[in-house]
């Protein structure tokens, strides 16, 4: 069944926004009467589209459970080289991720250029997984951060966790507790410096005794840690 993500404008009717409205009538050759179904503020819906003047709206039908998970996770990823967030987004909103926001840390081999639009394309990703995936939110890629800013977002986390390559004892299962609202720390292709990783003010923890690299470490750390949660 076809799924959109729409704005409610009425306690019964949500509007699909123009690009959706487009797809829906120009691609899937949807027509008015179909079942469709729509996720708005946070809520799984079935529909009955309806057109009114080429924009598509979602007449609701009924509610139906939601898949999000219990445990919030905020993924701050250090930014990685070509098209590697491409990749990291996409499996990790496919995953369950609340949030993400790239870092610039000392080592990040790459920059971003034209910031604005390369959220742009983060974000459409991001809502084309959440579709694919039929989540009822669409997880934010937000803006860059600093390395220094990282500190004071960890802090409004109830755990904040760091993958480091030079940790040994401390484990992901050993460090998380059943925390519904977890930060996750990824450093980029570098590594991260052991200053960033004393100042950060993040638990530093191991994923075991392979190194992965900085497009699988996020995505297997939120899957453990979902699992972990029995949250999946």
């Amino acid at each position: 069944m076809p799924k959109f993500f729409g704005e409610r404008i009425a306690p019964d009717l949500i509007s699909l926004s123009q690009e959706d409205s487009h797809h829906a009538l120009r691609v899937l050759r949807l027509r008015p009467g179909d079942t469709i179904r729509v996720s708005a503020q946070g809520l799984h819906f079935n529909a009955r589209l309806e057109v009114d003047d080429q924009q598509a709206r979602a007449r609701i039908l009924n509610e139906f459970a939601s898949n999000e998970a219990r445990t919030r996770i905020t993924l701050y990823q250090g930014w990685p080289k070509g098209d590697k967030l491409d990749q990291i987004v996409r499996q990790t909103t496919e995953l369950g991720v609340a949030a993400i926001v790239p870092v610039l840390f000392a080592r990040c081999v790459a920059r971003p250029d034209q910031a604005g639009k390369r959220l742009e394309r983060l974000n459409k990703i991001a809502r084309e997984a959440a579709m694919q995936s039929e989540r009822t939110i669409i997880p934010p890629v937000l803006a860059p951060i600093t390395a220094m800013e990282l500190s004071a977002r960890l802090q409004k986390h109830a755990l904040a966790l760091v993958l480091y390559e030079n940790e040994r004892q401390q484990t992901l299962a050993s460090a998380l507790k059943g925390q519904a609202d977890l930060a996750l720390v990824i450093g980029p292709e570098g590594g991260l410096t052991a200053g960033e990783v004393a100042e950060m003010g993040a638990q530093p923890v191991t994923l075991g005794p392979r190194i992965l690299r900085t497009e699988t470490a996020g995505i297997a750390a939120i899957a453990m840690a979902f699992a972990l949660n029995r949250d999946f």
